[in-house]
């Protein structure tokens, strides 16, 4: 994945934790980072906004929440919209490996 989000300059990241997880703790790249809240019961919001906030479906989109849970559910309402480049990274705390110092 840390080949990926370096050789792919349209990478973006899909966070998909509640507004108070990233008040708590955030994320930072050069890449893109776009936030769209999804919980484990309802990813109606990510259905609604991922057209408009990820308008490239064949970038590649890496998604992550606060475990992995949400990602998995993330990823399974984009690809009924078509999306056809996603990678589950898991949760925050996995992801050292992608952050950049």
């Amino acid at each position: 994945l840390k080949d990926l989000v370096a050789s792919s300059d349209d990478t973006v990241f899909l966070d998909v934790r509640s507004a108070g997880e990233l008040e708590a703790s955030s994320f930072k790249s050069s890449k893109p980072v776009v936030h769209i809240p999804v919980t484990m019961g309802d990813q109606s919001e990510i259905t609604e906004k991922a057209p408009e906030l990820l308008p490239n479906k064949d970038a590649p989109i890496v998604v992550f929440c606060g475990v992995g849970g949400r990602a998995s559910k993330a990823i399974a309402a984009l690809e009924k919209l078509g999306y056809s480049k996603l990678y589950n990274a898991g949760g925050l705390k996995d992801m050292g490996y992608l952050t950049e110092s």
